[in-house]
């Protein structure tokens, strides 16, 4: 089944139209709160707002497992959208009067609201459609997020040259407005798929509120596939860290090369969404995922070696066609699980992205502005180990598993 088949969905599109905008309201809120901070603050206030954002992620992912499922529903969700139009809305005329400590605790709150829907969201929307499909409908909505990527910095940059960069926060409060529209109509329009469900007497399923380790022990593979990524995405940070550094002390060029180099890798990324939703050995897991890891590897030490901007756009732009067949596979088994364990596992995985984000942050700038070629050789090499170390691991794990159910049979 197509994109364009599953948009014929009433629900699938209403859900897809929403949450495309309102990922674009939150490039153009990120850059309004960048640009903001940086000209109120100075640079202090923007590493502030980064760090204050992503800290309920780690705490509600951690501990917060009781909480997120009882967001974990349309009309649960579309109150924590109307929350957020109220405080998103009111920032220009906050930062008047409330001041930078303000501010940042706003910050907080709407980092909790999103730590609460992201994996509320990504576990109810494979209710949405057919088993069959699950992997169709999450690569659907990956390709708003990589659409967004590519187009959201151009808008909001056009934006800025008509309205106050003040004003973006308005323009996010109109897309919180049409997802809370949008999660209540899901919420009455499809009642099966409105919430999840507890899982059917005899099922292995755990309740709302499962816990993470036993979870993360009993799908070996999953996790084994979420270390394997953590590590990966840490690595990857040197492509959006030292790309710049790269172009200009080694390439010598400017701000038009990496404006190219930042194209070519959206492009890269959308080609890569349709790839993962389309081609066979792409959706194999985990070989496929491994694979795509390690050869995201590879192309990452290959940088090492670029001695010209055309190559450093072909090799950017081909590791960016494997993100989404990456972030695709991983997220397809996770919505294959049932309701409860499918919503704790993408907690986890929010974790996960937001402990490698801020850990590769701290440590990785430093080691790029002294050693960038080194740096991208040891991260490219590091990431191509961890995947065939887990392609390994992952494969005996599959087998074993195999043997046990034969003999569950022969018995």
């Amino acid at each position: 089944m197509s994109y364009l088949s599953l948009l014929r969905r009433r629900p699938v599109f209403v859900l897809w139209l929403a949450e495309t905008l309102s990922v674009f309201g939150d490039r153009f809120f990120t850059l309004a709160l960048a640009w903001t901070a940086w000209q109120r603050a100075g640079a202090v206030a923007m590493g502030l707002v980064v760090v204050l954002e992503s800290v309920p992620h780690l705490l509600i992912g951690s501990f917060g497992r009781h909480l997120v499922a009882k967001v974990a529903s349309f009309r649960a969700l579309a109150a924590v959208e109307t929350v957020q139009i109220a405080v998103v809305g009111a920032m220009p005329w906050l930062w008047q009067s409330i001041g930078l400590v303000g501010v940042l605790a706003v910050i907080t709150v709407i980092g909790t609201c999103d730590a609460l829907t992201g994996p509320s969201l990504s576990a109810l929307v494979p209710a949405l459609v057919p088993g069959e499909r699950v992997r169709q409908v999450t690569g659907l909505m990956d390709i708003s997020n990589r659409l967004t990527w590519f187009l959201g910095p151009g808008s909001a940059a056009v934006l800025l040259t008509l309205v106050a960069a003040e004003d973006l926060f308005l323009v996010d409060a109109a897309t919180f407005a049409v997802s809370a529209f949008a999660f209540t109509w899901l919420g009455r329009a499809v009642p099966h798929a409105a919430r999840l469900q507890e899982p059917v007497a005899g099922s292995s399923a755990k309740p709302p509120g499962v816990k993470a380790l036993p979870l993360l022990r009993a799908r070996p593979v999953i996790t084994g596939a979420l270390m394997l990524s953590a590590v990966g995405e840490f690595f990857q940070t040197v492509v959006s860290v030292g790309v710049p550094i790269w172009l200009t002390e080694r390439l010598h060029a400017g701000p038009a090369a990496y404006a190219l180099v930042l194209s070519a890798m959206g492009i890269g990324s959308v080609a890569g969404n349709l790839l993962a939703g389309h081609v066979e050995w792409a959706g194999r897991f985990p070989g496929g995922f491994c694979a795509a890891w390690a050869v995201r590897g590879l192309l990452l030490a290959a940088v090492a070696a670029s001695s010209s901007v055309t190559e450093l756009v072909v090799l950017t732009a081909a590791g960016s066609v494997l993100v989404p067949v990456t972030t695709i596979g991983v997220n397809t088994q996770i919505a294959s699980l049932d309701g409860p364990e499918r919503l704790r596992m993408f907690s986890v995985y929010s974790v996960k992205l937001h402990v490698a984000s801020m850990g590769s942050m701290l440590l990785l700038p430093a080691l790029l502005e002294r050693a960038p070629k080194a740096s991208f050789a040891v991260g490219g090499a590091a990431t191509v180990a961890a995947a065939l170390l887990a392609w390994g691991v992952l494969a005996a794990v599959g087998r074993r598993a195999v043997h046990r159910e034969l003999e569950l049979a022969r018995t």
